[in-house]
């Protein structure tokens, strides 16, 4: 069921909940004894209705359920992790969107419902004896780096899921954050989507490799912002903008290599 308000966690109390997990790990505790969906905050006191234990419970379940088998000490698995983990939470929790804007929701999530699902991806490192988590992917926001890994995996998911689940390799890490951490461009989902489109055609023979490519070309299409509003041009115009743009990108490339 979803469409449901998501308790939220002030920033607060998202850092003390963050340095006990930190304790816990440092002490040699599991990241699935992390879990605490017993306590469940409070949610938006407008706007909908909030989740009782046993609707939290569901969505754990199911969206853990499909996360299992999938293999985080490949690359390829770890792009797969959020490629998966972000359709479930579209599907299974189905955020509101309104909701879904406020950072202590996703703190929640991270912090109380999904911690081992965050560790898995971002464990963290032992630095002087103390296990020491990356703050912005555990809770973003607030201060922080809005990398929060369970926002960012529903995020990608939202605005290009049809067309990551037919790309050949997966979007890297460094690919989205070209894509989506541009603010000049990342508000057009039109022009991310279309962008993305033609970075996986980017084949992996050709210069420079297609984070390289990804790199260059979104360079210039946030110069190209400044001068050409994109907002208004229909879809058929941001398409033949992104690959008259790519086509540049390419034979510049191209150039450089052979020169």
């Amino acid at each position: 069921m979803g469409g449901m308000l998501i308790p939220r966690l002030k920033s607060s109390e998202a850092m003390k909940i963050f340095s006990a997990h930190e304790n816990a790990l440092t002490e040699g505790e599991d990241a699935s004894d992390l879990v605490d969906i017993d306590e469940l905050g409070v949610a938006n006191p407008t706007g909908g209705s909030a989740p009782d234990l046993a609707q939290i419970k569901v969505w754990r379940e199911d969206v853990v359920a499909r996360l299992s088998g999938i293999d985080l000490s490949s690359l390829d698995g770890r792009q797969r992790h959020g490629l998966v983990l972000g359709r479930a939470i579209a599907e299974v929790i189905d955020p509101v969107r309104a909701d879904a804007a406020h950072d202590g929701v996703w703190s929640y999530l991270s912090l109380r419902v999904f911690p081992d699902v965050v560790h898995a991806r971002w464990p963290g490192e032992r630095s002087q004896g103390k296990v020491k988590l990356p703050v912005d992917r555990w809770i973003g926001g607030a201060g922080n780096r809005d990398r929060n890994y369970l926002k960012l995996a529903w995020r990608r998911w939202m605005i290009l899921g049809d067309i990551m689940e037919t790309a050949s390799p997966l979007l890297g890490e460094d690919e989205f954050v070209q894509l989506l951490e541009r603010s000049a461009v990342a508000r057009n989902k039109l022009l991310v989507r279309e962008v993305a489109k033609v970075i996986l055609e980017y084949g992996p023979d050709q210069p420079g490799g297609r984070s390289q490519f990804a790199r260059d070309f979104m360079k210039l299409a946030c110069m190209k912002t400044g001068s050409l509003y994109l907002d208004i041009l229909s879809e058929d115009e941001v398409r033949d903008f992104v690959r008259r743009e790519a086509k540049g990108v390419v034979r510049s490339k191209a150039r450089r290599a052979v020169g």
